[in-house]
C-alpha cells in the first residue's frame, strides 16, 4: 500500500495507489505512486519549492504539468549517469529515483544567495555585456556559471547504452491524442504506412483524464479501442515516451525516444535517437496554456490551472487546500469545478473579462464558488510560498486598477489563453501570426508536407464544461473570448514574462528603451523565449508587452524563431553508439597487422589509420623519417597505399564519360596505360587528382586521393544518372577489394623479379606510366608504373585477402638490397622533393588548374570538361593569382607549415602562405611549397615568412623540382 501524501486525494486519478514507490529528492527519502512523474509525486508530498530561479535565486515551485516546464527543473540521478536540466513534469516516476534541484545553497529551500534579490536592479536587461568588460569576461565567468546552476555533467563515462536509428514512412503522425489517433487511422485507412509518437508513455492526451465522451465513450475508453484497432494493422507503429523534437528539409524529422526506466535492461537502450524520413507530417502536438502577468507571479504555488487539473484528474493530487483561480478565457472554469467536486475548497475565480458565459456562471453558482468579473491578480503575498493574492478590479479602459482585495490562498491556479504548439511546423518553413482576438500565435499558411490538426490547427477540447460527464465539443480558438493577460498596474520589475530566465517587464521595457525594437532583438538582448524553453510560455506575453510598449499591435511585431531541438536532448542520444573507439572510427589496411607487429607508429589520415613511420629501437620518429627517405633514395623501400582511391568503370561509353571529368584529353589513351590528370568541380576549382587507366575499350580503373575515394564515386554517379542518363558506364568503388603496394627505388625491378612475374618488366617493355595484368605466386595482380616519389616505381594492386603474402614475399626477396618498409611521413617528404602536388594541403578553395602549372593542359583540351567554362571567369584569368612554387631557406632554419608569405616590394597583407614543408634528402636544406600571389613571375625573389605576427624566417622562391628535374630515375 503506497504511503499517501498529505496532498494525494483518498480517491481519483489514474495511478496505482496499491503500489508504493520510493523516491529520493535534495536527500530526503519520499514516496509517491505508480503512475505518478516526478512533479505529481513532489507536489502531492507537499513539496513546493522546487527549484531557485535563474538570477535572482528565488522560489520556483512546479508551475505546468507538460513539455513547458520552466521551473521545476532538476538533475538526475548523479555520477557517471548524472542528467541535467530535466523537467519534473516529464520523468516518469521510478523506484529509487534520484533526484536534485539544481540550484541552491545550501539548500533550495533556504538558499542563502536570495540577496541576489535585494539588488535585482543591477541585474537589469543586458547587465552582462556592461558589466564584465574590465579586464574579461573569462574572469567572470566561473562565479556567474556558478550562481546560474546549469546542473551537473557526469563524472566519468556514462554506463548506459543509447542507440541511433533510422526509420521511414508516409505519414508522420506527432502526437498521440484524439486528434492524432483520429489522422493515425484515415492515412492507414487509405494504404498509408504510418508513425505514431506520442511524448507521453501512453496515448490519448487530455482525452484520458478531461471527462470527454466520444461517440458514446468516454474518452479512455475510446482511446483504447482505437489503439487496440491500429496495433492490428501491419504499416503502423505506435511509439509513446518518444518526442519530435525538429523537423528539417527534404521530410527530415528527429526524434527521441526514452525508455523510461531509472535502470535500462541490457537489451533495452536509455534513449533512442530517431531519423524519420517522411512525405508529409501530420501534427496533433496540440496548445500549450499560457500564463498572466502581475506581480509576483512566480510564487510556488502558481501554476498553470489547466495543470492544475490534470494533477486532480490523473494523478489525484489537489495543488492546494485554498485554491484560487484567475482567467482570462472560458477554459479555467473547469478546473474550479472540478476542484470542488473533489473537496478542495476553491475560493472564488477571478476574470479579466467583464462578461462571462451564463452556463458557466450558473455552475459556479451551483458549486457555490465565488466569482469576481474583470478582475485580474495585481501582486502575491508570500516568501517561501503564496500565501495570498492581490486581486484588482479593472477599470473601463483596462489600463489601470480603480479597487483591489487581498485573499489568502496556498495555490492561485492562471490562465492566459491557449497558444498552438507550433514548433515544428515553424521549422518546416510555415510561418506564423499573432491574433488579437485569441492573443495566440496560428498558422497563416498551409504546407504541402504538414498538416496541422485538433488544438494546433487553431481548435481546442472545450474542457469547460461544468459536468464532467458532459460532452465536450471542440471551440475554435480564433472565436473565443479572451480578456487581457498582463496586468496595467504594480512594479514592472516583479511582473515576470520569462519565468526560465528571469526576464522581467522591467526588462522588455528597458530593451525597449534601448533602440531593441525587432523582437528577435529583444530576445537576444534580454534572454526572453531563449534556451530550452524556446516561448513555451513566454512568447505571446513577451510579443504583448513590446507591442504595447511601441504603442502598435501586437499583430505587427512578428515573433522570435521556434528553434530545434523542441526539448532538450542528451548528447548520449545523439552519439548513439558511436563512443570510445567508435567515437571516431577508422578504417585499417590488409597489412594492418603486419605494420602493428613491426611496431609502425600510426597516425589518422582521414578515416585510415596508417603507419607514419617505423621506428627502430631507441630511434626517434624524425630519425626514422629520414632513414626511410634516405633507403628509398639510395635503394629499394615498401610502401602500403591499400587506401588509395580505385574506382571502375564498365560500359562502352567508358572514354567518353571519363573524358568529361578530367583537364587532360583521354580521347587517345591506350589499352594498358594510365594517364595522370586533375578532376575539377563546376567552379573550375581542383578537388582531386589522379591516374586514368584504360584495361580495355569499356574497362577503365581511375585512381583518386585517399581521402576522396567515396567522394568521387558519388560525383561520378551523380552525374551520370542527373546529367548523362545516356551514356552506357557502370561504376563500382573497389578501394576496399584491392591493395596497393608501391615497390620503390633503384632496386625495385631486380626485387620484383624475384617473385617471377609472368611478363617482362624491363624499362622498354614495361615503361612509365604502363600498366600490366599478371601473377605473383600465382595471384593476379595489375601493376602499375607510376611513381609520388620521384623514383621507380612499381605499384601493385592485388586482392586484398592476398596481401599479407605478397608484402611478406617482396619484404624477403629484398632483404639482400636493404629494402625497409617506409611510412607516409617519408612518402610526402619524397614528394616534397619533386614538387608534386599534394591535393588539399597545397590547394585550397579556389584553386584552379593553372595556380598548379596546368593552365596550358586545360587550355589545349578542346572537348568540353566539368569546370572548363569557369575557368574563363575574369577572376580566374588574373595574373596575381596565389600560384604553387618552390621555396628554398636562405639558412638553415626549418620554415613552418601555414605561415603567411610577404612579397618585400608589395604592401598586400599576406601575399601567400606555406603549405608543405621539410628538408631535401640530398642537401639537407630547407625546404618547401607555397601558394604565393604571381609567383611564377617572382622566381628569384625573396620572401619573408611571418608566423605570430613577426617575421620568423625568410626564403626564395624557385622553380620546381627540387630534385631529378628530369625525371630520370623515376623512367630509368
Amino acid at each position: 500500500m503506497t504511503r499517501p501524501g498529505p496532498y494525494r486525494l483518498a480517491s481519483g486519478g489514474r495511478i496505482n495507489r496499491q503500489t508504493s514507490v520510493p523516491f529520493t529528492f535534495n536527500g530526503k527519502m519520499l514516496y509517491g505512486s505508480d503512475g505518478d512523474t516526478l512533479a505529481s509525486a513532489l507536489l502531492a508530498t507537499g513539496c513546493r519549492v522546487v527549484s531557485r530561479s535563474f538570477k535572482f535565486h528565488r522560489p520556483r515551485g512546479v508551475f505546468s504539468a507538460g513539455v513547458e516546464e520552466p521551473n521545476a527543473i532538476v538533475d538526475l540521478y548523479g555520477g557517471a549517469r548524472a542528467v541535467p536540466q530535466a523537467r519534473a513534469t516529464l520523468v516518469p516516476l521510478t523506484s529509487h529515483l534520484v533526484a536534485n534541484s539544481q540550484t541552491g545553497w545550501p539548500s533550495a529551500r533556504v538558499d542563502a544567495l536570495r540577496l541576489l534579490d535585494c539588488i535585482a536592479p543591477v541585474f537589469a536587461a543586458g547587465f552582462y555585456n556592461k558589466t564584465f568588460l574590465w579586464p574579461n569576461w573569462h574572469v567572470y565567468e566561473p562565479f556567474v556559471r556558478h550562481l546560474a546552476g546549469g546542473g551537473i555533467t557526469p563524472t566519468g563515462p556514462d554506463p548506459d547504452r543509447y542507440e541511433l536509428r533510422n526509420a521511414h514512412c508516409d505519414v508522420l503522425v506527432i502526437g498521440g491524442g484524439m486528434s492524432g489517433i483520429t489522422a493515425a487511422e484515415a492515412a492507414a485507412s487509405a494504404g498509408a504506412r504510418v508513425i505514431v509518437v506520442e511524448q507521453e508513455s501512453t496515448f490519448g492526451g487530455r482525452s484520458r483524464w478531461d471527462g470527454r465522451f466520444i461517440d458514446g465513450l468516454s474518452g479512455d475508453r475510446w482511446i483504447a479501442a482505437a489503439v487496440a484497432r491500429l496495433q492490428s494493422l501491419i504499416d503502423v507503429r505506435l511509439m509513446t515516451g518518444t518526442t519530435a523534437v525538429g523537423y528539417y528539409n527534404t521530410g527530415v524529422v528527429t526524434l527521441v525516444e526514452t525508455s523510461g526506466r531509472s535502470s535500462p535492461t541490457p537489451d533495452s537502450p536509455r534513449e533512442r535517437f530517431w531519423v524519420v524520413r517522411t512525405k508529409r507530417v501530420v501534427l496533433a502536438a496540440g496548445a500549450i496554456e499560457q500564463p498572466l502577468v502581475f506581480a509576483n507571479n512566480d510564487r510556488p504555488g502558481i501554476m498553470l490551472a489547466g495543470a492544475a487539473r490534470r494533477y486532480l484528474r490523473e494523478f489525484g493530487v489537489a495543488v492546494g487546500r485554498r485554491v484560487m483561480v484567475a482567467t482570462n478565457n472560458d477554459s479555467a472554469y473547469a478546473t474550479a469545478i472540478d476542484l470542488n467536486n473533489a473537496g478542495v475548497n476553491v475560493i472564488g475565480i477571478c476574470d479579466s473579462r467583464s462578461t462571462t458565459d451564463e452556463a458557466l456562471l450558473a455552475a459556479l453558482h451551483m458549486a457555490g464558488i465565488p466569482h469576481w468579473a474583470h478582475t485580474i491578480p495585481v501582486d502575491t503575498i508570500g516568501f517561501g510560498a503564496l500565501k495570498a493574492a492581490k486581486l484588482g478590479r479593472l477599470a473601463g479602459d483596462n489600463l489601470r486598477v480603480d479597487h483591489c482585495e487581498t485573499v489568502a490562498c496556498d495555490a492561485l491556479l492562471v490562465s492566459g489563453g491557449w497558444n498552438p504548439l507550433l514548433h515544428l511546423y515553424s521549422q518546416a518553413g510555415g510561418k506564423l501570426a499573432y491574433r488579437d482576438d485569441t492573443g495566440a500565435l496560428e498558422a497563416t499558411e498551409s504546407l504541402p508536407s504538414v498538416e496541422l490538426v485538433g488544438s494546433a490547427r487553431g481548435y481546442v477540447a472545450a474542457g469547460t464544461a461544468p459536468h464532467a460527464t458532459a460532452v465536450q465539443s471542440a471551440t475554435r480558438l480564433t472565436g473565443a473570448r479572451i480578456g487581457i493577460r498582463i496586468c496595467p498596474t504594480g512594479n514592472p520589475g516583479r511582473q515576470w514574462v520569462d519565468l526560465r530566465h528571469d526576464v522581467t517587464v522591467a526588462d522588455l521595457q528597458l530593451a525597449v528603451r534601448e533602440n531593441f525594437s525587432s523582437i528577435e532583438h529583444v530576445k537576444r538582448h534580454t534572454t526572453v523565449g531563449m534556451a530550452v524553453d524556446q516561448g513555451k510560455t513566454s512568447a505571446t506575453a513577451a510579443i504583448e508587452v513590446v507591442a504595447g510598449l511601441r504603442r502598435v499591435s501586437a499583430s505587427a511585431i512578428g515573433h522570435t524563431t521556434l528553434r530545434p531541438p523542441f526539448v532538450p536532448v542528451t548528447m548520449g542520444a545523439i552519439a548513439g553508439a558511436e563512443i570510445g573507439k567508435r567515437f571516431a572510427r577508422f578504417r585499417r589496411t590488409p597489412l594492418h597487422e603486419w605494420h602493428e607487429r613491426r611496431g609502425a607508429i600510426f597516425h589518422d589520415y582521414g578515416e585510415w589509420r596508417r603507419p607514419a613511420a617505423y621506428p627502430t629501437s631507441g630511434e626517434s620518429i624524425a630519425d626514422a623519417i629520414v632513414r626511410e627517405q634516405r633507403a628509398v633514395r639510395t635503394g629499394v623501400g615498401l610502401f602500403d597505399g591499400s587506401p588509395l582511391g580505385k574506382i571502375e568503370v564498365h560500359g562502352p561509353d567508358t572514354l567518353e564519360f571519363l573524358d568529361r571529368f578530367y583537364v587532360s584529353n583521354l580521347s587517345n589513351l591506350k589499352p594498358y596505360r594510365a594517364r595522370y590528370s586533375l578532376m575539377l568541380n563546376e567552379s573550375g576549382v581542383v578537388f582531386d587528382d589522379g591516374t586514368i587507366t584504360l584495361l580495355d575499350q569499356d574497362h577503365a580503373i581511375v585512381t583518386t586521393t585517399s581521402g576522396n575515394a567515396e567522394i568521387v564515386a558519388a560525383w561520378l554517379e551523380e552525374w551520370h544518372q542527373c546529367e548523362w542518363a545516356n551514356f552506357r558506364v557502370a561504376i563500382i568503388p573497389v578501394t576496399d577489394q584491392w591493395s596497393t603496394i608501391a615497390l620503390t627505388g633503384k632496386h625495385a625491378r631486380t626485387v620484383l623479379s624475384r617473385l617471377r612475374p609472368d611478363i617482362d618488366i624491363s624499362n622498354s617493355a614495361f615503361p612509365h606510366l604502363g600498366v600490366r595484368v599478371c601473377h605473383l605466386l600465382g595471384r593476379r595482380t595489375r601493376i602499375y608504373r607510376v611513381s609520388f616519389s620521384g623514383e621507380l616505381t612499381y605499384e601493385i594492386n592485388t586482392p586484398a585477402d592476398t596481401a599479407q603474402e605478397i608484402w611478406e614475399a617482396l619484404i624477403s626477396a629484398g632483404e639482400s638490397d636493404g629494402l625497409v618498409p617506409y611510412g607516409v611521413e617519408a612518402l610526402l617528404a619524397l614528394r616534397l622533393e619533386k614538387g608534386f602536388l599534394h591535393i588539399g594541403t597545397d590547394t585550397d578553395g579556389s584553386t584552379i588548374p593553372d595556380d598548379v602549372g596546368w593552365g596550358a593542359v586545360a587550355a589545349n583540351k578542346r572537348t568540353d570538361f566539368i569546370g572548363k567554362r569557369s575557368l574563363h571567369l575574369p577572376a580566374n584569368q588574373r595574373t596575381d593569382r596565389l600560384q604553387l612554387v618552390g621555396l628554398t631557406g636562405v639558412n638553415d632554419h626549418d620554415m613552418i607549415a601555414g605561415s603567411h608569405v610577404r612579397l618585400r616590394h608589395l604592401r598586400e597583407i599576406t601575399d601567400g602562405w606555406v603549405t608543405s614543408i621539410g628538408r631535401s634528402g640530398p642537401s639537407n636544406r630547407p625546404i618547401a611549397l607555397g601558394l604565393v600571389r604571381a609567383g611564377r613571375a617572382n622566381l628569384g625573389a625573396t620572401i619573408d615568412i611571418h608566423d605570430a605576427g613577426r617575421v620568423v624566417n625568410q626564403a626564395r622562391i624557385t622553380s620546381l623540382p627540387f630534385f631529378d628535374p628530369a625525371g630520370e630515375r623515376m623512367n630509368g
